[in-house]
């Protein structure tokens, strides 16, 4: 599956745009891997320096430290998405 990025107006932000439906409960937001019991959205919690993630319809939204590289993070979260 092609996974699109999309840059938000946050430079610590990025979209992930997977092609298919993410949230079927509207937008929220999740900060703590312990919140959710989705082994996608836990997983990307994990990864170290992501702080957020934001869940639209059709997105999401992962929020990184600002001194974590979004190339190191963004390699991780499409082959989460893609598993």
């Amino acid at each position: 599956m092609f996974v699109q990025t999309q840059k938000t107006p946050n430079p610590n932000s990025l979209k992930f745009i997977p092609g298919k439906l993410v949230s079927n409960n509207g937008s929220f937001e999740i900060n703590n891997k312990d919140e959710v019991n989705n082994d996608l959205i836990r997983n990307i919690l994990s990864i170290n320096g992501v702080t957020g993630i934001f869940l639209g319809e059709d997105f999401l939204s992962v929020n990184k430290k600002e001194n974590t590289n979004w190339e190191d993070v963004k390699h991780i979260v499409i082959s989460l998405i893609n598993e």
